[in-house]
């Protein structure tokens, strides 16, 4: 026997066996990990999940007691409602009228049950207001706070003086009902009150506690009862505010002390010319202002709509003032996908010009943001946050108070 070949052959026989015994093992721990894996994925609601209203008391919600309240709803009088045009007629919470659900796009008209821009002013001494709501959709939203996406917030102080935040009405996570108390204090004054809608959510009931032996005042007229008209895209729908009072368009309607009507249909500022009939049903507007390119798709779909969607406007209201704005400046991730559409919505402006309407101006969005940290003004790129919101309110004032000093 030649035992120099079969050591050799010993060895490689127990070197494979090894091997091969350890791929088994390895499988059979991959399974196991595996089997694991997918289990915990089975129970993952026995994960253990952070719960910060118990570490930080500062974040917890305290138990509202409703003893020594009375609950008024809107729809009833005693509050001024605005930003919702056919409220007083219908008496729900809808940017749009009844008549127009099978008139549009199905999903603008679902957008259009997201109260953005609406909001109630009143003026009481109570010494508390609890806010009572339920809510359309209890689906969470992966870039927007619910606190802007579905709760309300409060502002206390006389319009064009003192006006200031006061409060956040926050949802309850998972539920379309929630009871929040948003102002407490000791002494009874008459005091104003602006209370904002979700931006991103339906509002089905709203009710406002006061204390039973509280007054209830009708708010005071606006500097001017003509509303703004605007139209456009997430972003004058609010996305991505963190509470609703810091979308652009309500901090410049206490800027200007003037009810705005937002338009804004988040992916589906498309130009639809359905929406431009209703729009031409609201009676004596201020202005109008267009903000739709960054959902116009392309440069033929902008020229075949926008000019046809401006005629609209212009003809129901001949004199007022009409704003075309080009979008804001987006981030590298952005800027790369999506091409710039600005140079066709002036060129149509400066076609309206020529053709003899002197009341139609471009206005250039790119110029909203401080040129040196822009790309510090958005949650993704593209949608605002409180800070890019204030600098587009603060940039477009200045427009508008040449037409409303």
């Amino acid at each position: 026997m030649d035992w120099k070949k079969f050591l050799t052959a010993l060895i490689i026989a127990a070197s494979l066996g090894w091997t091969l015994f350890a791929a088994a093992a390895q499988q059979d721990n991959s399974g196991k990990n595996r089997s694991q894996f997918n289990k915990n994925i089975k129970n993952n609601n026995k994960v253990s999940v952070m719960d910060i209203e118990k570490i930080d008391r500062y974040m917890a919600r305290s138990k509202v007691d409703r003893s020594g309240l009375e609950f008024y709803d809107p729809r009833n009088g005693k509050f001024t409602v605005e930003g919702l045009y056919w409220f007083d007629a219908e008496k729900r919470y809808h940017r749009f009228p009844e008549s127009a659900e099978n008139s549009v796009p199905a999903a603008v008209n679902e957008l259009a049950g997201c109260t953005a821009g609406a909001q109630i002013r009143f003026v009481t001494d109570s010494r508390r207001i609890v806010i009572s709501a339920r809510i359309r959709s209890v689906k969470s939203s992966a870039t927007m706070a619910e606190t802007g996406r579905s709760g309300f917030d409060l502002y206390c102080g006389k319009p064009g003086e003192d006006e200031e935040f006061w409060n956040t009405v926050r949802p309850v996570p998972g539920e379309a009902v929630f009871v929040d108390e948003v102002f407490t204090v000791k002494d009874n004054k008459m005091r104003h009150f602006r209370l904002n809608f979700p931006l991103y959510n339906g509002v089905e009931e709203l009710f406002i506690g006061l204390e039973k032996s509280s007054e209830i005042l009708p708010s005071e007229p606006l500097k001017d009862s003509r509303p703004i008209v605007i139209y456009g895209t997430s972003i004058t729908q609010g996305g991505c505010a963190s509470r609703p009072g810091s979308a652009f368009t309500n901090i410049l309607s206490r800027k200007l002390q003037m009810e705005f009507l937002n338009f804004g249909f988040s992916g589906n500022g498309q130009n639809h010319l359905e929406t431009a009939e209703i729009l031409a049903t609201i009676k004596n507007p201020a202005m109008f202002i267009m903000d739709s390119e960054a959902n116009s798709i392309s440069g033929k779909l902008i020229n075949e709509r926008v000019p046809r969607f401006l005629d609209m406007i212009r003809k129901a209201y001949p004199d007022i003032p009409i704003l075309v704005l080009s979008k804001i400046p987006y981030g590298q991730r952005y800027a790369a996908e999506l091409p710039s559409l600005k140079e066709e919505f002036r060129a149509i402006v400066e076609q309206k010009k020529a053709a003899g309407d002197k009341n139609i101006h471009f206005v250039d969005g790119s110029d909203f943001f401080d040129a040196r940290d822009y790309s510090e003004n958005t949650v993704d790129g593209a949608h605002p946050t409180d800070r890019g919101f204030a600098q587009m309110a603060q940039k477009l004032e200045v427009i508008l108070r040449k037409f409303f000093p």
